[in-house]
């Protein structure tokens, strides 16, 4: 009567940690996989940060913002930038989230799974918005000297003002372009960048016609010349 109370006893105890063993060796292989794996891509992410960040800086992006103003314009924002760190941590992020994403889906975990694939795929948006945040500064920068010089040729005393006032019109543009492309606030922004265009357009359009009136008159005086000569 003991021994069979016993007997009971133990096969209660020993039978669900036999389970738990049993489950979790079958479970150590994919555990294991899964710390290689996030071991691996850590180390792999660390070290394209590395290189991503070395040769953007070789390529001397920050300095060529710095010296076009860029980097006032973001300070005054409250924003330090460092493009190349930036760009080096969003591609060290992005093998993390590849990493993660591989190891969650080895242990079987959905759920996981489907949040880091949603939050991959909004990756490029990120990277679609740096590259607009940067072209757009160099077109502001290039279109303000174009629309100072332009005036300035038909000596009107506006030309500082409206190339400052291109600049920061496109900045703004800028900007609202880069947080649709990410998404935030779509519709809204959708309508600023409509009414922005309008307003670049009417600002060039003046720009260059203040200032191609001494251009154009010049042409036509130069092409008298030219044709009272041959005659």
């Amino acid at each position: 009567m003991t021994d069979n109370l016993f007997t009971v006893w133990g096969n209660a105890v020993l039978n669900p940690l036999q389970d738990i063993w049993g489950r979790f060796l079958l479970f150590l292989p994919a555990l294991v996989g899964a710390a290689i794996i996030l071991i691996v891509g850590w180390i792999v992410a660390a070290g394209l940060d590395r290189l991503v960040t070395q040769i953007l800086k070789q390529l001397k992006i920050d300095g060529a913002l710095n010296k076009i103003g860029a980097k006032t314009f973001f300070d005054k924002s409250g924003v330090d930038l460092d493009v190349s760190e930036v760009v080096g941590n969003l591609v060290r992020w992005t093998i993390l989230l590849i990493a993660f994403l591989a190891a969650s889906d080895i242990l079987g975990l959905s759920k996981v799974t489907d949040f880091l694939n949603q939050i991959l795929m909004y990756v490029p948006n990120v990277f679609v918005a740096i590259a607009i945040l940067l072209i757009g500064t160099l077109s502001a920068h290039f279109f303000a000297g174009v629309v100072r010089g332009t005036i300035g040729a038909a000596r009107v005393k506006a030309a500082h003002f409206l190339g400052a006032m291109t600049k920061w019109t496109i900045y703004i543009f800028t900007i609202l372009v880069a947080l649709n492309q990410l998404g935030i606030a779509a519709s809204i922004i959708d309508r600023l960048i409509t009414a922005l265009f309008f307003m670049i357009a009417l600002a060039g359009g003046l720009a260059f016609g203040l200032g191609g009136q001494k251009a154009a008159s010049e042409t036509l005086d130069d092409l008298r010349k030219e044709v009272g000569h041959k005659r």
